[in-house]
């Protein structure tokens, strides 16, 4: 019989930093009332990849509002990020490229795409219950419906290997990315609305941080 009682090891953290976070409500309702008065704006449609008919771009105020309310949750990404990949956590100065409302209706879908920028991030304002049901009656083996899926790599996924994550909308979470990241969501039946909002960010001093922090 081994020795061997306790086993203590590290791994090496590999592929992209994904942060999940909570937003408070307070967050989420003013996203809402802002985002419903866009309704009869002009689309953004033709700056996105989605097939959805109705995504619209909130007005200024509100992206400089809801920058200066997530700024400790990006501090928090900007760490995490730094010591995920073991580099020095170095000061990093972002800035909203764009901040968007998407209203996800049945049969609507987003391809396999990226963003542009250097991170961008998804914030679920309202999962109807009734999706959580078509969800969990789902008997298919892809992302099920209404779901976001992220992969690392367009190679066939290797059995030794975690090249993607399926991740289950959940009203208020919150989850940044590398804007590289390639993702997409599936398309659901329910006759009900999934809303969300997405958006890009930039970095201004890039040209003072070392190539291996990206």
């Amino acid at each position: 019989m081994s020795k061997i009682k306790n086993v203590e090891y590290g791994h090496m953290n590999w592929g992209p930093f994904v942060m999940k976070t909570k937003i408070p409500d307070y967050i989420i309702k003013r996203l809402l009332k802002d985002g419903n008065k866009l309704r009869k704006e002009d689309s953004y449609n033709d700056k996105l990849a989605g097939h959805l008919n109705h995504q619209f771009l909130y007005k200024v105020e509100t992206q400089n509002w809801f920058y200066q309310e997530i700024t400790p949750i990006l501090e928090a990404y900007r760490s995490g990020h730094c010591k995920f990949h073991g580099i020095k956590d170095l000061l990093v100065e972002l800035q909203f490229d764009d901040l968007w409302i998407n209203y996800m209706k049945p049969g609507d879908f987003n391809p396999m795409h990226t963003h542009g920028g250097a991170y961008s991030f998804v914030l679920f304002l309202d999962v109807p219950k009734k999706l959580m049901k078509e969800q969990e009656e789902f008997e298919g083996t892809s992302a099920k419906p209404g779901m976001l899926m992220f992969e690392y790599t367009q190679q066939a996924k290797p059995r030794w290997a975690t090249t993607g994550v399926i991740v289950k909308p959940v009203t208020g979470d919150f989850y940044m990315f590398p804007a590289m990241l390639q993702h997409w969501v599936a398309p659901f039946k329910s006759k009900v609305t999934r809303i969300s909002v997405s958006g890009n960010m930039r970095i201004e001093n890039k040209d003072k941080l070392p190539h291996d922090y990206f």
